[in-house]
């Protein structure tokens, strides 16, 4: 057995559920004032993860979306797991199939050195590892594939970009990005799932990714699988994007901030207030 296996073991037993189960809602959360939903397989394979830590990563401070540590990653000193159980929770609710779960390790100075994001209803799992990407059937077949990612310079009217669902959490600049990308791309997606979109842009299906006001379970897989041969910015300021910053475009192509910027896409930090 190795991480990988049990890791298909997690993501067949979450299929299964999703399957064949009615969703069970344990509690609610009020984020921005607004009810977010946390379900019994949140926790259920929030634990699963959290024994694969113990087996694999013993030695780093666990990070996840349930555990609601992540607010300051900063106090941890040595080596980090963040985890997101349960990625796209209200897609899984509503029997929508873009859902996921990720886990990603940094080192203690904050590199990202292994990843994994799983989506059982499309059959993948991506695998991050001593640099090396590799693309995994999430059922019991055993096929592997390498993948390189190469970076891109895509004019906008001929891309495909994903963003934000949640659009409380910051509505004026949210919507102004939103229809600028609409007038100005090829076209958009809203997945409501920010592990689904970061595999898709891993997998080519997707030029790039923007969020808005996210937290480090949300993003933490991008800077393993995008860093390298990719590009992560902080949205306002187009500097390389760190673990603290919640608002980022993670995408393959190099031009695409600055394309972004000269059509007015917001790009700076303004109060409303």
């Amino acid at each position: 057995m190795n991480i990988i296996d049990d890791l298909k073991i997690l993501l067949n037993d979450l299929k299964n559920q999703f399957n064949n189960n009615t969703p069970e809602i344990l509690n609610e959360k009020i984020i921005y004032d607004k009810e977010e939903y946390v379900l019994k397989t949140d926790i259920y394979s929030q634990n699963y993860l959290l024994e694969i830590a113990k087996k694999y990563h013993p030695n780093s401070e666990i990070i996840s979306e349930e555990l609601n540590n992540y607010h300051d990653i900063d106090k941890y000193k040595g080596s980090i797991v963040v985890m997101d159980p349960l990625d796209g929770t209200h897609n899984y609710l509503y029997g929508l199939p873009m859902w996921g779960i990720s886990y990603t390790v940094f080192s203690e100075s904050r590199k990202a050195i292994e990843s994994y994001i799983g989506l059982p209803m499309i059959d993948v799992l991506i695998a991050f590892s001593d640099d090396v990407i590799t693309l995994h059937s999430s059922g019991t077949k055993s096929s592997v594939k390498k993948i390189t990612i190469n970076t891109t310079n895509t004019i906008l009217s001929k891309q495909m970009i994903s963003f934000d669902n949640q659009f409380y959490k910051d509505p004026v600049r949210m919507k102004k990005n939103f229809n600028l990308l609409v007038d100005n791309t090829f076209t958009t997606r809203i997945s409501g799932s920010a592990v689904f979109d970061i595999a898709m842009i891993v997998i080519g299906k997707l030029n790039a990714r923007v969020w808005h006001q996210t937290e480090i379970y949300d993003i933490a897989p991008a800077f393993a699988f995008l860093s390298n041969t990719g590009l992560l910015r902080n949205l306002y300021t187009g500097n390389e994007a760190t673990l603290s910053d919640k608002s980022i475009i993670a995408t393959t192509d190099i031009t695409l901030y600055e394309q972004l910027e000269a059509i007015g896409f917001m790009t700076k930090v303004i109060d409303y207030d």
